[in-house]
């Protein structure tokens, strides 16, 4: 990872996934289903995409092997798959090895174990069963993961709010766009700290005023 992209990093990791889709206008797709172990988890780096075989996590073993360091693993499962593709003693590993978080979309075990080593982790759901180690899928192609599509190197962004990939050629215009926001929003914080409400603050009588006249043509 170079320089610049460090910086960029440290920039996007500033802001929360509702604030980048603030910024965004809602443009950006976002999935919400996979979810984090602890809410308090939060990943930001660049894709190191995994497709598997059903059942099977001996391709998540071999990208782990390959990872660089900031590096996040996103992991494309089968849709019936009830084994576990990962668990604590990858993310012991994954954490020694400075990645910056693992999203699967599929089954995981160790919650309680992975929440306490404080690496973040996010799955669709959760399965005691161990994963084959015969079969090998495909690393860094385009994937999918519930509702959004994946490229290798894409940045992600991921918080208990959802998850959301941005192209490289992206993100200096979206950490300008959530910069806005954030600004924007300490406006309005210091609004209410000094007793206006949000009603007022976002005019939002001259809707009400609208509604009912509206309401009342229709009598």
């Amino acid at each position: 990872m170079d320089e610049e992209q460090r910086s960029l990093i440290a920039e996007l990791r500033q802001f929360s996934v509702c604030q980048l889709m603030d910024g965004l206008d809602q443009s950006c797709p976002v999935e919400t289903a996979i979810a984090p172990i602890d809410p308090q988890f939060r990943i930001c780096g660049p894709a190191f995409t995994i497709e598997c075989s059903p059942g099977d996590n001996l391709t998540i073993h071999h990208a782990l092997h390959l990872a660089q360091p900031g590096d996040v693993l996103i992991v494309s499962g089968s849709s019936n798959c009830e084994a576990a593709l990962w668990g604590e003693l990858m993310s012991i590993s994954a954490q020694a090895k400075g990645l910056a978080g693992t999203i699967i979309d599929g089954p995981v075990r160790d919650p309680l174990e992975i929440r306490a080593l404080g690496y973040p982790v996010f799955s669709r759901n959760f399965s005691p069963c161990r994963a084959k180690k015969i079969n090998y899928g495909r690393i860094n192609i385009p994937i999918r993961i519930g509702a959004i599509w994946i490229r290798p190197k894409d940045l992600v962004l991921a918080d208990t709010n959802g998850i959301v990939s941005i192209p490289r050629a992206q993100a200096d215009q979206a950490v300008r766009l959530a910069s806005e926001v954030v600004r924007k929003e300490n406006n309005i914080k210091d609004q209410i700290l000094s007793g206006r409400s949000l009603f007022d603050i976002f005019n939002l009588e001259q809707y009400v005023t609208t509604s009912s006249q509206q309401a009342a043509k229709t009598k």
